[in-house]
């Protein structure tokens, strides 16, 4: 038996908050000239869920993950002149899989997905976050932070692609991972698929050590180990708040703290 699909219909200029726990699959339709926050703070430890974007549109979808997800799968389809940010603030104990696919398929169509990360206790964390550039005229951007500690890993895959004929395509990939400890792993791909010329992309990765020089910096102030090892992390991960409600925001900051 296929999994009943929960539609969601907005409109106008208006601010949302949904709960997907209990649901695996769900489709969100956005109406045309629209501007529509939502806020994602539940989900099925496997969710499927589609967004449709009407034209001169805009979405901005906030995910803070607490709890735990196997798999999570997001597709997108942007068209004209509309925009889809996508801002995630991953602190869940375990996710194993979280796949996201935005398809800008109309001229000046943007798009851009803001993720920090915290892996930990052997945590295993694969994300796969990839956008087609169908037409020219197209933007996609992926920043992502992490922090990676316990043994744990962060794998990351950036795939973006920019079909024939896409001019004017302009494509960015940002990813940094801090290790904070030997056995801990961080995984960073960024794959540009280029089927066009006359376009722009870049790419950006640093993965590293907790540097030395920082942690002794605190550590000759009285900070006890532990306390700096959150500082840092604050310091990494925290600016992710600022797109999120206070309440969230200090929600946030508190799950960060609380790692140490």
């Amino acid at each position: 038996m296929k999994n009943k699909i929960t539609s969601y219909f907005y409109e106008g200029e208006n601010k949302n908050v949904v709960s997907l726990k209990h649901e695996e699959t769900a489709s969100f339709l956005i109406h045309d000239d629209s501007n529509i926050l939502l806020d994602i703070n539940e989900f099925n430890e496997n969710n499927n869920v589609s967004f449709i974007i009407g034209n001169n549109s805009k979405l901005t979808l906030r995910l803070l993950v607490v709890n735990n997800l196997d798999d999570l799968n997001i597709k997108v389809n942007v068209p004209r002149g509309s925009k889809f940010d996508m801002i995630v603030a991953d602190f869940s104990d375990k996710v194993e899989k979280f796949n996201t696919l935005v398809s800008l398929e109309g001229e000046d169509s943007e798009a851009s997905i803001h993720l920090a990360t915290l892996s930990k206790e052997g945590n295993k964390k694969k994300f796969n976050l990839s956008f087609d550039h169908k037409v020219g005229k197209t933007k996609s951007l992926i920043d992502c932070y992490g922090v990676s500690k316990d043994s744990s890993l962060i794998k990351i895959d950036g795939i973006s692609h920019i079909y024939e004929n896409a001019n004017k395509a302009d494509a960015t990939q940002k990813v940094r991972v801090i290790l904070f400890d030997k056995e801990s792993e961080a995984i960073a791909n960024p794959i540009l698929k280029i089927d066009c010329n006359d376009i722009k992309a870049q790419h950006a990765c640093a993965i590293g050590s907790l540097r030395e020089e920082h942690l002794y910096y605190l550590l000759s102030r009285g900070i006890e180990i532990n306390e700096a090892r959150s500082l840092i992390t604050l310091g990494y991960l925290l600016p992710i708040a600022q797109y999120f409600e206070e309440k969230d925001g200090e929600k946030i900051k508190e799950i960060i703290g609380g790692a140490f």
